[in-house]
């Protein structure tokens, strides 16, 4: 709505894996809409192997796809589930799930004390 009313351009960023895409136009943004309804779940790996839709939203192949430089046994390492990156996102995460139930449940101890 601040679009109309005041004038401003739009702007969308697009975050995968290969990094990002930003989008100032609503020519863009309407056509990454489109492709994303077109595409379903392969929009990701086809924006970063497709040249033709890397000449529509003006991304950069190589970087886009800097991944095709690695051996299958780096490609496992770094982007595999049981990675260490992954793995130490994941306890981050649970983590942060056990201080937030930690911090609702708070109010259960009488005295005051953590649980």
């Amino acid at each position: 709505m601040s679009t109309i009313v005041d004038d401003e351009s739009p702007s969308q960023v697009v975050t995968f894996r290969g990094g990002t895409l930003c989008l100032n136009s609503w020519r863009e943004i309407i056509q990454l809409n489109f492709m994303r309804h077109c595409l379903q779940a392969g929009f990701q790996i086809q924006l970063m192997t497709n040249a033709t839709l890397q000449a529509i939203f003006g991304a950069d192949g190589s970087i886009l796809n800097k991944t095709a430089d690695m051996s299958q046994l780096e490609k496992r390492l770094i982007m595999s589930k049981t990675s260490e990156a992954s793995k130490n996102a994941d306890k981050h995460l649970r983590r942060q799930r056990k201080n937030r139930t930690n911090a609702k449940n708070h109010f259960l101890t009488c005295d005051g004390e953590d649980i």
